[in-house]
């Protein structure tokens, strides 16, 4: 049986060339709630996180083209651009994360990025955009990832 591949989604994400300008227009433009900005280490991305209501919104600024799966999204963009990239979705364990990749790819949608923040979380990226002109992002959180979520104004996740 196929397990559900739209459930628990959470999370709306989207690649800016400038996220800063990104913030004020969601939070002005859309009524988030305030930013908070998460940036990995290695300078490769900028990322903020905001609430509206329930859903998280993610904004992600790409730096050069380390990251090409964000990078690409926006690349040849004359000003400032905001696109759609991705919805996010729970899942509650490694072997449903698992059974989702295994579906996905035999429903031949390619994985396009998978990795694991050791303590955090596992991600898995498919490229659902020939069909729904956008990915779709699985997400396992372990505990740093949960009090990551839940250090976000407005956040809906409780750390454990």
């Amino acid at each position: 049986m196929t397990p559900p591949l739209l459930d628990r989604i959470f999370q709306i994400a989207y690649v800016t060339n400038d996220v800063a300008q990104a913030e004020a227009l969601f939070r002005e433009g859309f009524g988030t709630g305030s930013f908070t900005r998460m940036d990995p280490p290695g300078g490769f991305m900028r990322i903020s996180l905001a609430f509206a209501q329930q859903t998280m919104i993610e904004l992600i600024e790409p730096i050069g083209d380390t990251v090409e799966l964000y990078a690409k999204w926006i690349a040849g963009r004359e000003g400032f651009v905001v696109r759609h990239h991705h919805f996010g979705m729970l899942v509650d364990s490694k072997a449903e994360l698992a059974a989702i990749r295994a579906a996905h790819v035999e429903n031949g949608t390619a994985v396009a990025m998978e990795g694991e923040m050791p303590g955090a979380l596992d991600y898995l990226y498919v490229d659902t955009t020939p069909a729904l002109g956008h990915f779709l992002e699985y997400i396992r959180l372990e505990e740093g990832g949960r009090a990551m979520f839940a250090a976000v104004e407005g956040s809906t996740f409780q750390a454990t």
